[in-house]
């Protein structure tokens, strides 16, 4: 059931119904699928995509779409969720709108898209998992399962396998099969299909192994029925479809075999035998040359996986695997990148951390307890491996809006420097293993950041592709051993700074969107790094940066938005501005206009209003006055770079505060993301230098 509601990735953002939309009575659509519910005994199932009511009028996710799509691409067409869904809920795809909001008490920003309710037939919520933001459809596939289970109990033991199938209950299936010793190849390919839903990996690849032996065995009996000629041309027969069921069960196991490795983080070993599955004709070749894209995709392949992706779409456009290969070669509207999933790293290939599994979930959030530190490092450095593409870069982030997609080249380069100042801070905390990893990811990074064909020069967020630029090479020049890399490195900073000296507006300020004082402190911290390193910066311009800060900063030492400050401080002036103090601050005491009381002014506003800085986390605009989700990090790190300017007391509680938050951050798969928009991998670097600063100075 669907209310008709649309909401578009259009370059003007959809934040309301329309006339025509909102005259549709989602009440009473509501009610009618509850009622349906309760002739049928199948519970309800609400996707809310888009939540439009009177508090944020649906300005606290401005892109919905986008994840809706990644929802639409990788949950709700996968073939376990269709079949669960189908047979055992009452599915409806709606707007939760004013009326609905009241009725169930959900309000942004505790509540956020996309979202789903399982509704009793009874007309009570059984559970609701909202704030969906690591899009796995096998974790999903065990939230049916869970719903179902709270409400009917376990299956009884009369059940059918069908029964099971409908339920998501595969260990059922697994006990239903023939004993060992009486399973066909068909009964071990199903027993291995079992165990990969049930992440049994090991046991999934030796009951393939099992069904292939069988399957080689029945194929040598059919060989003995047939003339000499023929069982020499059996091979033929087989690709000719002579024998479908041990043509599409050879094509079936090289598939499974495939997606179990995947599954496992295995990429490399996987490609074989998805190649073979791809090449041969049957069930489930579709599904193997949309995981060999795939794995193209989320190793850094991105040509090759495009390729792949657009050959799918062209030969099987009305097969579920060609739609979504065709969603990962689309670009949006904005012109900025794909609008499928495949390359923003929100829906990866292999399960989950063991420990990132638990029972009825309300969001995708990291269940339990905090993660150990190392854990948590391991985790986001390994996804920064990942998501480097073959071009050095780090790509994912989908932010072209103000104006438009001139500006996403140098978000790449912005995040590609804070990716790669990751990697080096965290170099030494890793197991060896992965040192190689990070040093050649480094070395192709840094290529990435310092080629100018990578930068869209004086265009808009060219100030952080700067600023983060001259961090990474400043904490790389500390890191150098030898004295021609420390003279190379500096090299490349003194050329960024004359760049970055010609974007210097004339009162001072550098901008981004505008002239403002956060971006401005920023590109300070960036020069005060390259000074540090020994790298000259004029006088002139740091006057300036002094004479822009000092004219942002209202009486209150809360900083305008934009520009300098104009008339009285506003009522939630110090609110608003607690995401940029004591960045701003600490710029000017670095340039001699500050002092201690005004620092530690700053950082107690900071402090004052980190609940709602932090209930902004997972949206994607300004959803709490001018605190906005595509903010968070971003507040967070320069931060942590500022607490260095408090008294030496004080630095250890500070970031000590910061590191016991951000550890409640990641998500489910160990990584982190604020706004969507600006992507995992920058969300995973950015806090990966909030952890490092912290470990740096407590231990």
């Amino acid at each position: 059931m669907d209310d008709g509601a649309e909401f578009l990735d259009r370059r003007r953002f959809k934040t309301s119904l329309t006339r025509e939309e909102a005259a549709t009575d989602r009440a009473a659509l509501l009610d009618e699928a509850i009622l349906s519910a309760r002739e049928s005994g199948r519970p309800v199932l609400w996707y809310v995509y888009k939540v439009v009511e009177t508090t944020k009028r649906g300005r606290q996710m401005i892109r919905a779409p986008i994840l809706d799509l990644a929802m639409r691409q990788v949950v709700w067409s996968d073939p376990d969720v269709e079949r669960i869904v189908t047979a055992s809920f009452t599915p409806l795809r709606m707007v939760c709108d004013e009326a609905l909001c009241e009725r169930f008490k959900l309000r942004p920003l505790q509540f956020l898209e996309p979202a789903v309710l399982f509704i009793a037939p009874d007309g009570q919520v059984i559970h609701r998992v909202d704030n969906i933001r690591t899009i796995r459809a096998p974790w999903f596939r065990d939230v049916l399962r869970d719903v179902l289970d709270k409400l009917r109990g376990p299956l009884p033991a009369s059940a059918t396998r069908q029964q099971a199938l409908d339920r998501g209950d595969y260990g059922r299936v697994l006990n239903m099969l023939p004993e060992a010793g009486h399973q066909t190849a068909t009964d071990l390919y199903v027993r291995a299909t079992m165990l990969r839903r049930l992440r049994k990996g090991a046991e999934a690849l030796t009951a393939v192994e099992a069904a292939r032996a069988a399957w080689q065995q029945a194929a040598d009996e059919k060989k003995k029925s047939l003339s000499e000629r023929e069982a020499r041309r059996f091979d033929r027969m087989l690709r000719s479809g002579r024998f479908p069921e041990l043509a599409d069960l050879r094509g079936k196991l090289a598939a499974e075999e495939g997606l179990v490795l995947a599954r496992m983080g295995r990429f490399h070993e996987a490609m074989t035998p998805l190649q073979t599955a791809a090449d041969v004709p049957g069930p489930r070749s579709g599904e193997a040359a949309y995981l060999l894209a795939r794995i193209r995709a989320q190793t850094g392949d991105e040509a090759g996986a495009s390729r792949r992706f657009q050959k799918l779409a062209q030969d099987e456009p009305d097969t579920v695997w060609g739609r979504r290969a065709r969603a990962n070669v689309l670009v949006g509207i904005d012109d900025g990148r794909p609008i499928g999933a495949a390359f923003s790293g929100v829906a990866r290939l292999q399960w989950l951390p063991a420990a990132g599994y638990a029972r009825l979930p309300s969001d995708t959030a990291w269940p339990g307890a905090s993660r150990p530190v190392r854990d948590t490092i391991d985790s986001s450095v390994r996804f920064l491996l990942e998501q480097q593409r073959d071009d050095g870069g780090w790509n994912d982030a989908r932010y072209a809006y103000c104006p438009d997609k001139r500006i996403t080249p140098n978000v790449w380069v912005a995040v590609s420097s804070l990716a790669c100042n990751a990697l080096l801070r965290h170099r030494d905390r890793v197991t060896a293993e992965l040192r190689d990893e990070i040093d050649d990811a480094l070395r192709r990074g840094e290529r990435y950041i310092l080629d100018p064909m990578h930068l869209n020069r004086g265009k808009n967020e060219d100030v952080y592709a700067d600023a983060y630029r001259l961090l990474f090479l400043a904490a790389r020049h500390a890191a150098a051993e030898a004295e021609s890399d420390r003279r190379r490195l500096r090299l490349h900073m003194r050329g960024i700074i004359k760049d970055a000296e010609l974007r210097q507006k004339t009162d001072g300020f550098w901008a981004h969107e505008y002239g403002n004082a956060f971006c401005t402190a920023a590109m300070v911290q960036g020069l005060m790094a390259a000074r540090e390193a020994g790298v000259q910066v004029t006088e002139a311009v740091l006057r300036g940066a002094r004479e822009a800060l000092t004219a942002a900063r209202f009486e209150d030492g809360s900083f305008s938005y934009g520009g300098i400050a104009r008339g009285a401080p506003r009522d939630d002036g110090l609110k608003n501005a607690s995401t940029r103090m004591p960045l701003c601050e600490t710029a000017l005491l670095s340039l001699g206009a500050s002092d201690g009381e005004r620092v530690g002014h700053a950082f107690r506003t900071f402090r004052r209003f980190y609940d709602r800085i932090e209930g902004v986390r997972r949206t994607d605009f300004h959803s709490d006055g001018q605190i906005a989700g595509f903010m968070f990090f971003h507040t967070l790190f320069h931060t942590s770079l500022a607490i260095s300017s408090l008294p030496a007391d004080e630095r250890g509680p500070a970031h000590r505060h910061l590191l016991d938050r951000i550890i409640t951050y990641p998500e489910m798969d160990g990584t982190f993301m604020d706004s969507h928009e600006v992507g995992r991998s920058y969300g995973s670097a950015m806090a990966l230098l909030v952890i490092a600063k912290a470990l740096d100075t407590t231990p």
